[in-house]
């Protein structure tokens, strides 16, 4: 028997067809002699066993066989336990990973920007105006925006005229601890001389403004800071395009027309169909059209260069426009006409 089906606990294996024959010619072969031979006794003799012999299993063997068969229901029993317990209580996928971003962390300490920037242009406007026939008046304006504790006066010896005509917020540098710097343009004015020798004279002066996150609001918190203001910068231009000659002489009328026009406030009159041009406000004249060239190209829509002279105000102001001309057919007959107006790039 092997040691699986003792394993198993399972019955002994018949023997085979082959088998059965064997034992069945051996039986032949004895003849009667052997069967009359099982009545007489002791001087019989005993035929030889055929089949399957009963063997005696030793303890030690008995206890492999228990061991492994209980071994392999404990893995077959697990295997099921293990799938129910899957079907019931499913697998969670892991949580996922959150990435740290250390910018989102630091903007945690920024001030908002938008806020900073409104707060810093109204205190600067206070800040750079003063009389000192009326030093309460800055006082008053600059105490609205600035931390409380602070002495309004922040600096200023209470003499002297200055006015603000306009400030503009720019650049908002965040130092940390819900703390930045505010860059303010502030346009002032101061009058000079006296008597007939006097005049007012007007400046931009650059200022930092220092700010922070407070309990309720962005404030000031302390002296700002008169910094430089920007220098002029190079650049230089792209290459002009090449002129049409031909299209540019025989379209300066049209284009003249709609100026005069446009200046007049009915450039409908000039226009093209369906060309959407805001008109000048009135009080304004067309001088003259100095100068006016068509880049070369193709098509039934093309743009060209205009350089102007207004009237208004008292004095004349050339300009430099970039105008597209689009071709327009009714019946047999077609024209160009101007479509879009805008300040031309340099």
């Amino acid at each position: 028997m092997s040691v699986m089906r003792k394993m198993l606990n399972l019955p002994p294996k018949k023997p085979k067809g082959g088998e059965e024959k064997v034992a069945a010619e051996v039986n032949a072969a004895q003849g009667p002699a052997s069967i009359a031979g099982e009545g007489n006794g002791a001087g019989a003799r005993t035929p030889p066993a055929l089949g399957w012999a009963e063997e005696v299993e030793s303890s030690g063997r008995s206890a492999a066989r228990k061991a492994g068969r209980v071994a392999i229901w404990l893995v077959i029993g697990l295997a099921a336990f293990t799938g129910v317990r899957t079907w019931v209580f499913p697998t969670k996928p892991p949580a996922p990973i959150e990435q740290q971003d250390p910018q989102a962390e630091a903007r945690k300490n920024h001030v908002p920007e938008a806020e900073a920037q409104q707060v810093a242009a109204r205190f600067a406007r206070s800040y750079m105006t003063w009389n000192s026939q009326a030093p309460e008046i800055r006082a008053k304006e600059v105490e609205a925006d600035l931390a409380k504790g602070i002495d309004p006066k922040l600096g200023w010896n209470g003499e002297g005229i200055q006015l603000v005509a306009q400030t503009i917020p720019g650049p908002v540098t965040q130092i940390g601890g819900k703390r930045a710097r505010v860059r303010v343009d502030v346009r002032v004015s101061v009058i000079t001389g006296s008597g007939k020798s006097q005049r007012t004279v007007s400046s931009w002066r650059g200022l930092e403004v220092p700010v922070a996150q407070g309990k309720e609001r962005v404030v000031v918190t302390g002296q700002p800071a008169l910094v430089g203001m920007p220098t002029a910068g190079s650049y230089k231009a792209p290459d002009e395009p090449e002129a049409d000659a031909e299209l540019s002489g025989a379209t300066r009328d049209t284009v003249k027309q709609f100026l005069t026009s446009w200046a007049a406030g009915s450039e409908d009159q000039a226009a093209a169909p369906g060309a959407d041009i805001e008109p000048l406000g009135g009080q304004i004249a067309l001088d003259a059209l100095d100068s006016w060239t068509v880049d070369v190209g193709s098509g039934d829509k093309r743009t060209g260069t205009a350089t102007v002279r207004w009237k208004f105000g008292g004095a004349q102001l050339q300009q430099s426009y970039q105008i597209t001309i689009t071709k327009v057919s009714a019946s047999s007959a077609s024209r160009w006409q101007v479509e879009a107006v805008t300040a031309k790039a340099a």
